[in-house]
Formats: C-alpha cells, sequence, structure tokens
C-alpha cells in the first residue's frame, strides 16, 4: 500500500501531492511547468487541492498506450531479485536481456512474477516496467 502524504486535510505542499499521484517530485514540478498539473502559489509555494489531484489522476492517460512504440520494448520476465526497498526485474526483450530497478512497492503493485508478459517503458533517464 502506498505511503498516504501526511497534508492536513485536502491541501497538500509539492513533495506530499507527488507522493499522492505517485510521481518523482522532479517529474511532478515539470508537469506543473508544462500546465499538466494546475497549482497556486501560497506564500510562494505551490499548493494542491487533494480534489484537483484525483481529478487529474482520473483523467490523465497511464500506462503504456501513451507512449511512443519506440519507446516501448515488449518481452517476457526472467528474473526478479528483491531487497528490503528495491527490485531488480530481467525482461528478454528478445536478442537481449535488459533489466529495470523499481521500487519494491511498484513490483508488488504491478504483481510481476517470472513469466509475465511485460512493457518496459524507456525513458531518457530511466527504464519503467509496466505488466503487459
Amino acid at each position: 500500500m502506498a505511503k498516504q502524504p501526511r497534508g492536513k486535510g485536502d491541501v497538500f505542499t509539492a513533495r506530499e501531492a507527488a507522493r499522492y499521484v505517485r510521481l518523482t517530485l522532479p517529474t511532478f514540478y515539470r508537469y506543473i511547468w508544462d500546465g499538466k498539473i494546475q497549482a497556486p502559489k501560497i506564500g510562494g509555494r505551490y499548493r494542491f487541492k487533494r480534489a484537483l489531484l484525483d481529478e487529474w489522476l482520473g483523467t490523465k492517460k497511464s500506462g503504456p498506450e501513451d507512449v511512443s512504440g519506440r519507446n516501448k520494448l515488449i518481452g517476457r520476465v526472467t528474473a526478479i531479485k528483491r531487497d528490503a526497498i528495491m527490485a531488480q526485474v530481467d525482461i528478454d526483450i528478445g536478442p537481449h536481456i535488459i533489466t529495470a530497478v523499481i521500487t519494491r512497492d511498484a513490483l508488488e503493485e504491478l504483481g510481476l512474477r517470472i513469466g509475465d508478459s511485460a512493457v518496459a517503458l524507456v525513458k531518457a533517464t530511466e527504464v519503467m516496467v509496466v505488466k503487459h
């Protein structure tokens, strides 16, 4: 289960809001700057209403469908190594096996098992894994 933000009531700081929508803080700020997430500045700091974040979560595209085909590597999970915080997932994509490091929470949320079909979503700075 994801850790809930500690925001008081229905208004979050940027860090709490990023955790709430399950984005890294830098990615969350990029979404703000790109206009994908709206937020007023109060006292020089962004503040986020839970209702607006819930609305954004309900309307945003998620999963591999909204990613360029060049950035998707479809394969089969061949190995999973876990520790207390992180997990290493190996995916056979044909001529190569790629390895992605994800959080243990993400692994459990995806429900990935050896033999599952999965899509590795490639970003400029990281590789994400989505169950296929």
